[in-house]
């Protein structure tokens, strides 16, 4: 995988399920696989009251667990933790921004991260409008020197009229170039390997349609259970948090017609 450039990876709720279990042990394989840049830095951003240390150890028992690279040498475990470092800010509150805005100056001047910032929203959806609005208040979203990106993960509101306002308000602070909007489930190998399997083999792709199929039927089989996620289940429900999105995505894959292009 071709490198890319300097930059510097803010993630906003990185004390929660996702930064831990997804996030940082997908990051520490790029760093396994040498696909990521020689300046780099990993800023955690979250309510909770932790050390670079404390956020550090925390991710190395992540990685231990969940990345592919889980049995690498410690070396390069720490090599990699070093790069990680931690700011505790109510994400509600607009002055706080300027912690953020401070402590990415700081590690741009250590890392030479040429002023590139991707941040990332693993929060709740009721800050998705928020934490953009106080980014673009501290300067964090203006392209001047280097550039800035946002990526927002699912659920994207609640239904269709609040998904609409929610957008509107976004291109508010960020432009249409600099918002990614993901779901991670797409991500999964056998997810990914479905367009294969329908559309560059020559057995299935001719197949692949009413007059052969009978039934499709789709299961999302989890290892682990709510665990303490509750206040975010009391709030979403399994039916938006598995089913609208990526449950529905991977039905689209499974039934749509190849695309002629793949670009929006």
């Amino acid at each position: 995988m071709k490198k890319t450039t300097n930059q510097a990876l803010v993630i906003f709720g990185a004390s929660g399920d996702l930064t831990y279990r997804k996030l940082i042990p997908a990051v520490f394989d790029l760093f396994m696989n040498d696909s990521l840049p020689e300046g780099y830095a990993i800023l955690g951003v979250s309510r909770s009251t932790l050390t670079d240390s404390q956020f550090r150890k925390k991710m190395k028992e992540g990685i231990r667990l969940f990345a592919y690279y889980k049995d690498a040498g410690k070396e390069k475990i720490n090599e990699f933790l070093s790069r990680l470092y931690y700011l505790s800010i109510d994400t509600s509150k607009g002055e706080e921004y300027q912690h953020v805005k401070e402590k990415l100056a700081s590690l741009n001047k250590k890392h030479n991260l040429e002023q590139n910032y991707i941040f990332y929203l693993s929060t709740p959806p009721s800050l998705y409008t928020t934490i953009p609005k106080y980014l673009y208040g501290q300067g964090l979203t203006l392209q001047q020197k280097g550039f800035r990106r946002i990526i927002i993960e699912k659920p994207f509101g609640h239904d269709l009229a609040s998904a609409i306002d929610l957008n509107e308000q976004l291109l508010e602070f960020f432009r249409e170039d600099q918002i990614y909007r993901i779901d991670h489930y797409l991500g999964k190998e056998t997810v990914q390997n479905l367009m294969v399997t329908r559309f560059a083999n020559g057995i299935y792709e001719p197949l692949w349609n009413r007059n052969f199929i009978q039934h499709v039927e789709i299961t999302a089989a989890e290892s682990i259970g709510v665990e303490d996620r509750g206040g975010y289940y009391d709030q979403s429900g399994a039916l938006r948090d598995m089913v609208q999105n990526h449950l529905l995505q991977v039905a689209s894959l499974v039934a749509m017609e190849p695309p002629t292009k793949i670009t929006p």
